[in-house]
């Protein structure tokens, strides 16, 4: 996949391969594109080219809450007092509410 923003090239043909069950750390200098694939796997943005499978489909959000109902949902940066077992269970990932527990 690639995006762009007014003068910047956001990513640039990435190819990622997330399956069911993994948890994968996203970590680099600012501007490295973090934060905009995270987007576009979450339904927030949209990739200029390229394409998102889901299951082999092409799956076309357009929005978070198209992704939420797939099964997406992206968490950001936990807060120093928060460990990554409570916030694993934020929205069906554990707790059958949905609600973090810890």
């Amino acid at each position: 996949m690639s995006k762009w923003f007014p003068g910047v090239q956001a990513l640039d043909r990435v190819d990622f391969d997330l399956r069911a069950g993994e948890v994968h750390v996203l970590f680099g200098e600012n501007g490295a594109g973090k934060s905009t694939l995270i987007n576009i796997v979450a339904g927030a943005l949209r990739p200029d080219e390229g394409d998102l499978l889901l299951r082999g489909e092409l799956a076309d959000f357009r929005s978070v809450h198209d992704a939420r109902q797939q099964g997406i949902s992206a968490v950001f940066q936990a807060s120093p007092r928060c460990t990554i077992a409570p916030r694993r269970c934020s929205r069906g990932w554990g707790s059958p509410s949905g609600r973090a527990r810890g």
